[in-house]
């Protein structure tokens, strides 16, 4: 079998239309240079540490995809490596982006076990941000330690009033859904600075790959369903947990969990709750604001503070099929655009062209119109 991986041909995979709209990219990856990047820790201790011959990230990410594709670990950067603004920029315009949200692309920072340097990291990379990119124009999510909640306050304070900074950025994984109460000064601060929060897909997280297990031997099932198992995990226990029901305002966008799912999550949700709902007054959360219920049925806290990120699209062939799939889905009030650069996954906004399953109001609101929504300054 040929080899999958290959840089993306504008002119035969992107339609001409998609240069006339508006298109946002919630999922874009910056690739600072590890040199530069720890230049801006400000902790002589940790820098001494990070500086080591194992330096910033010595547990490396266990990206089943290096066996999947014979390019192995250069299919994270099939389309290049954006290290400053003028990459990205340049990358936009083969893909009709017009502002791409970029994030630092440190995806395996949670794997690392030291905590300490794990936030000198965190401070380090919003800094380098800060400089290359929000000082340049690029519209940027800073990140957020989901391992340290109250440094995670710091940093959002810190950081957050940045003209420039248009939502948060860090990551879900099988572990610690973000449900727990333990994240709710996190979920005020974001609220407070009228803030988004991405959360991005985790091959691993230290130090264990997956709770799944190890038997999981193939990118089909790592990528293609650990992580939309992970997504529905992480989206139930906030319902239920009544993390939107205490934080109303609070959008939280998942990238690369997939989004077929979402009818079965929504009916399932509502049946079982309706069914058992009794149980709820016994949360945490419940106890101490004395509600005995959820506010609302389930599903309509998942279409009104939930989005997904819509790359890789996997959209049915039949238009039909795809037609209805996008209505179960709520794709009009759920759904947000990415492209994931520069990945081997790269999903350009080719299928919203061409296949006749979307109307203008569904490809509008999917490629600008639900990230304007949420994202502080659109």
């Amino acid at each position: 079998m040929a080899s999958s991986v290959k840089r993306l041909d504008a002119d035969a995979e992107v339609p001409e239309q998609a240069f006339d709209d508006h298109i946002i990219d919630m999922d874009f990856h910056v690739n600072p240079v590890e040199d530069e990047l720890l230049a801006y820790v400000e902790d002589d201790r940790a820098l001494d540490k990070l500086t080591t011959e194992f330096g910033a990230t010595p547990v490396v990410g266990k990206w089943d995809a290096a066996y999947g594709i014979k390019e192995g670990q250069e299919g994270l950067f099939t389309q290049g490596r954006a290290k400053y603004a003028a990459d990205v920029r340049e990358a936009c315009k083969n893909i009709a982006v017009d502002d791409p949200i970029v994030n630092p692309g440190i995806n395996n920072l949670n794997l690392q076990h030291h905590p300490v340097l794990k936030n000198a990291v965190v401070q380090a990379a919003n800094d380098y941000m800060l400089d290359n990119f929000v000082d340049e124009g690029v519209s940027t999510s800073m990140m957020v330690p989901k391992w340290d909640p109250e440094y995670a306050v710091a940093e959002i304070e810190r950081v957050a009033e940045e003209d420039g900074i248009v939502a948060a950025y860090s990551w879900f994984d099988p572990k610690v859904p973000w449900g727990n109460e333990q994240f709710d000064p996190v979920f005020e601060a974001l609220v407070e600075h009228d803030l988004p929060l991405l959360l991005h897909g985790s091959l691993a997280y230290w130090p264990q790959h997956s709770y799944i297990g190890d038997d999981m031997l193939t990118w089909t099932e790592v990528l293609g369903f650990d992580w939309p198992l992970h997504t529905m995990v992480n989206i139930v226990n906030m319902i239920m947990r009544g993390v939107f029901d205490k934080y109303p305002e609070l959008d939280v966008v998942f990238q690369e969990g997939g989004h077929w799912w979402v009818p079965f999550l929504r009916y399932r949700m509502d049946e079982f709750y309706e069914m058992h709902p009794d149980d709820v007054k016994i949360t945490p959360r419940k106890m101490d604001s004395g509600e005995e219920y959820l506010q609302r049925s389930p599903s309509e806290y998942l279409r009104d503070n939930i989005y997904v990120c819509t790359q890789p699209f996997a959209l049915p062939r039949n238009a039909g099929h795809a037609s209805d799939l996008l209505t179960l889905s709520m794709a009009e009030d759920m759904f947000i655009y990415s492209s994931d650069w520069p990945h081997q996954t790269l999903d350009p906004p080719t299928w919203f062209y061409t296949s006749n399953a979307f109307d203008d109001d569904t490809r509008e609101a999917v490629l600008h119109e639900n990230a304007e929504e949420i994202l502080r300054g659109y």
